[in-house]
């Protein structure tokens, strides 16, 4: 134990010695590996090494600014910014694929992309690192502080302006099913706090005195085996598929450089007719079928191309239904308005429902301060007479026999906040998506796996219809049931599993997360005085 315990003071203060471009390559590589917690790499266990040598870091930060008298804020600010610029630049270095669909008008970007982005994130945790500086201090506290800001940090990520909760904390449990089923208890944002407690751990071991230490490791101890017997008893329940009905989903794996393409307009359609027309074939019985095709299909206006839904119709046996995403146009007072929209579609190719995306990307479907922008060139990716118009709100489709689903188009399907009310409820989720932009990167994988989040946390299942990948059926435990693999043209018959009941998420939403930082808070208020801190 003495053994122990030299070796780790030898390596605090080895730490501690580290200045200049060691100390920033230290804590940028720190920063780095740590996106290998998350989907696709799922290498969590990296958190217990990045973490709590980023609290050391912070220490070091602490100390020398004490010794100056100055600088407390900036110190903190520089530490915290350099680690989430490198955890932010691997975690989303694969947004630069989509530059590179049409790298004559928009590769000079991707430098900006890779610097902008991941340097522009890195400021919310390291402002408020920056804010908690002055109450930083030796001991358990600091590392229940530490916990706090980032969990604040991701939230609001996930809200401030119009909101990017990608690769926030809690998706380090996204690969592990057990570990998974947390989300339909805490969302997503909650899920993050006990991450960050967990994964802190071993930030104990460096000035804080034992019993402290050993208190914290106990409850680290409960929390994992909560988590693992929560999870492992929600996976015992049974679901059943729907009596009655089957979905077919078909992913056509068209390459993005070609999907706008004129010559292509009139391709398209008939290849998207011809593949689920094959696919049909193969079915017996006359059960009824939801079809599916994923977003933006066509590079036309479906509602208003010429014999569209007419051939539709010709092609639909009777008792299907398609849902299909596609691009409309609403004519207003401001002229003409642009939707990102979910078609449904009936068997005679009538038009039952239509969905218009709430959530938009930017620099992707509209172009923020777009007069300065394009001063300097900078021009959105999605080909489109104008910027695309937001929906005015999410909402369930209702479909025959008392089904009904609530569709996300591509990028709704990372916020937890389209839940809707245990009232309103639909029978399953459909994220109809194009990640086509993104080739064979890391991209597809990660909005696959907050995909499957969606479905944990409202313990409905979702259907996924990918361009080209990942397509797949995830049931209400976020198991995936069936799926086409990346960048393969394919398609896949499955029933659709039944419902659970409403999660312990859907009830309470967020208010769990902050319930937890309730208690977190309540902690530090009173940590000096319940547990003693060691000083040396």
């Amino acid at each position: 134990m003495v053994s122990v315990r030299k070796r780790l003071r030898a390596l605090s203060s080895t730490i501690f010695q580290l200045s200049g471009w060691k100390r920033l390559s230290l804590l940028f590589v720190s920063g780095a590996a740590s996106a290998l917690a998350f989907p696709p790499y799922g290498a969590f266990s990296v958190l217990w090494l990045s973490l709590p040598l980023l609290i050391l870091l912070l220490d070091q930060a602490k100390n020398r600014a004490k010794q100056t008298r100055k600088g407390l804020f900036t110190a903190f600010f520089c530490t915290g910014w350099t680690f989430f610029l490198g955890f932010f630049l691997v975690g989303l270095f694969w947004i630069a694929e989509a530059f590179l669909v049409d790298a004559k008008s928009y590769g000079w970007m991707i430098p900006f992309a890779l610097i902008i982005l991941p340097g522009g994130l890195a400021l919310i945790p390291s402002l408020l690192l920056g804010a908690a500086s002055v109450f930083w201090r030796t001991g358990l506290s600091r590392i229940l502080l530490f916990v706090l800001v980032l969990g604040l940090s991701s939230w609001i990520r996930g809200h401030i302006l119009t909101g990017f909760p990608w690769n926030v904390w809690g998706y380090a449990f996204a690969e592990n099913l057990v570990l998974m089923q947390s989300f339909s208890a805490l969302g997503i944002y909650g899920v993050g706090i006990l991450v960050l407690l967990l994964f802190s751990m071993p930030a104990v071991f460096f000035g804080v005195a034992r019993k402290t230490a050993a208190t914290y490791i106990s409850v680290c101890v409960v929390i994992w085996g909560g988590l693992i017997a929560y999870g492992a008893d929600r996976l015992q329940e049974v679901q059943q598929p729907v009596e009655g009905l089957r979905l077919l989903i078909i992913q056509p794996n068209v390459p993005q450089a070609d999907k706008w393409k004129p010559e292509n307009r009139q391709r398209l359609l008939p290849l998207y007719l011809q593949q689920t027309q094959e696919a049909l074939l193969q079915l017996k019985g006359d059960e009824e079928t939801l079809i599916f095709w994923p977003e933006s299909a066509f590079p036309f206006l479906l509602d208003e191309e010429p014999g569209a839904l007419e051939a539709i119709g010709a092609t639909l046996p009777s008792g299907t239904t398609l849902i299909t995403g596609g691009i409309r146009r609403e004519m207003s007072d401001n002229g003409k308005l642009f939707f990102n929209s979910a078609f449904v579609v009936s068997d005679k190719g009538a038009l039952i429902d239509i969905y218009d995306k709430v959530r938009l990307v930017p620099f992707g479907e509209y172009l923020p301060a777009r007069s300065f922008l394009q001063s300097i060139g900078v021009e959105r990716l999605v080909p489109a007479p104008s910027d695309f118009h937001a929906g005015r709100e999410h909402k369930r489709i209702d479909l025959k026999n008392s089904l009904s689903f609530q569709p996300l188009i591509c990028y709704e399907a990372i916020f937890p906040q389209t839940v809707l009310s245990t009232s309103n409820r639909p029978n399953f989720l459909v994220n109809l998506t194009n990640d086509g932009w993104f080739g064979e990167t890391a991209g597809p994988y990660q909005h696959l796996a907050q995909a499957r989040i969606r479905a944990v946390e409202q313990g409905v299942p979702l259907v996924r219809v990918a361009n080209t990948g990942i397509s797949s059926l995830i049931d209400s435990n976020g198991r995936i049931l069936a799926e086409v693999v990346l960048n393969k043209k394919g398609s896949f018959v499955r029933g659709l599993p039944e419902i659970l009941r409403p999660t312990i998420y859907v009830g309470l939403g967020d208010s769990i997360f902050w319930g937890i930082i309730l208690v977190v808070v309540s902690f530090l208020l009173v940590m000096e005085k319940l547990l003693p801190t060691r000083r040396d």
